[in-house]
């Protein structure tokens, strides 16, 4: 006991210090402070409004303009907007204070909303091959629009409603060419992170064991939760800088993709273990037989007789066989492993970002305290 009390004194030592690193090289604004989120949501009205000034939707009938309205409105409502707020907040991070301006910092935030946009694409697409019921506490946008499967067109309305947008801003310049193929080159891993997502679900018709690998879930983390979620915005962000060879460091971008890790753990511990009235969607992740840190840690513990019963029951909507499955992260004690197993993530990357100079270590304290136990 004296040991535990020990560690857990000198891990929250260790975090006064990250902490008070931060300060000492302070920033005119912090990741999740009030007055960041209010100017960004300032700059919504007008991304809409030239959306739909838009020489292209301008001799459109009224009712494809509603249409494109009422999808952004409904799948732009009700996110933390994270993602897109890593944009303007590491160009102010990053960015020389000489070379700093407020027009540059409300182009991050028009930037930012391109990044929103595309994680609307990117969850609309998601509900629709999951035959998700909720997302962000109402009803997913292919059951709300009535629309069912013709929401996929609405999938690639919303992708060029951000591609649209880029250019209305950025057409013109010198970096338009960067930030298409960042964007482009975004899309493609998100692509075959979803393709993943699809391929390494398991099902008892399938019999396909092997998929549910740690090795398999490293990989398909990294594309589908650090790739767009932290690394994106940032890549972005820099194309904004004055000094445009200035890059993050890549001990940077690896612990980048140790929060996007953290975030997918945490995506996956809602799914199972929080009420769903809390989290804004319905977990399926046991009947969608999800390739998850749960199901490959729970077959690493399992006994021949718990791998049958794995077998037997994960994959499938059957509310008795999802009970058994949860009945069998129980026996595992699955959630006091995840939380010790969170726990270590997150103190790994503490640790880690001290190392970093002073700016990195500034802009990584600050994401990690914006994600750790909160749901992005």
């Amino acid at each position: 006991m004296a040991k535990a009390i020990l560690r857990k004194t000198l891990f929250y030592s260790q975090y006064r210090t990250l902490y008070q690193t931060a300060v000492k090289y302070s920033a005119p604004v912090t990741f999740d402070q009030y007055k960041n989120q209010k100017m960004f949501s300032d700059v919504q009205s007008e991304v809409m409004h030239s959306l739909m000034d838009n020489p292209k939707l301008k001799d459109q009938s009224a009712d494809v303009k509603n249409w494109i309205v009422r999808l952004l409105d409904y799948t732009l409502e009700g996110g933390k907007r994270s993602r897109g707020l890593v944009v303007p907040f590491a160009y102010e991070m990053m960015e020389d204070p000489k070379h700093f301006t407020e027009e540059n910092l409300h182009r991050a935030r028009i930037l930012g909303w391109v990044v929103e946009i595309i994680e609307s694409y990117v969850l609309t697409v998601d509900d629709i091959v999951d035959s998700s019921q909720t997302r962000r506490s109402k009803e997913c946008w292919h059951i709300h629009s009535g629309m069912g499967l013709g929401a996929v067109n609405d999938c690639g309305l919303l992708l060029s409603c951000a591609f649209e947008l880029l250019e209305l801003y950025f057409g013109n310049e010198e970096i338009y060419s960067d930030l298409a193929k960042i964007i482009n080159g975004t899309v493609f891993e998100i692509c075959i992170g979803q393709h993943l997502d699809c391929s390494y679900g398991y099902s008892k018709e399938k019999n396909n064991f092997d998929k549910l690998t740690m090795e398999h879930f490293d990989s398909f983390t990294l594309i589908k939760a650090a790739v767009y979620s932290f690394k994106f915005p940032m890549v972005l962000a820099l194309t904004l800088l004055k000094d445009r060879s200035q890059k993050f460091s890549e001990e940077a971008y690896n612990i980048d993709w140790n929060i996007g890790k953290l975030l997918q753990l945490q995506n996956d511990y809602k799914d199972i273990f929080v009420d769903d009235i809390k989290t804004g969607k319905i977990g399926t992740d046991i009947q969608e037989g999800k390739l998850t840190w749960f199901a490959v840690t729970a077959l690493q513990r399992c006994t021949d007789e718990q791998r049958s019963i794995f077998k037997e029951n994960y994959g499938s909507d059957n509310p008795e066989h999802v009970k058994r499955i949860k009945q069998l992260f129980d026996e595992l004690e699955m959630e006091k492993l995840y939380k010790e197993y969170e726990r270590s993530v997150y103190e790994d990357l503490v640790r880690r970002i001290r190392g970093l100079p002073p700016k990195e270590s500034q802009f990584l304290t600050q994401i990690l305290k914006g994600c750790y136990r909160h749901f992005c």
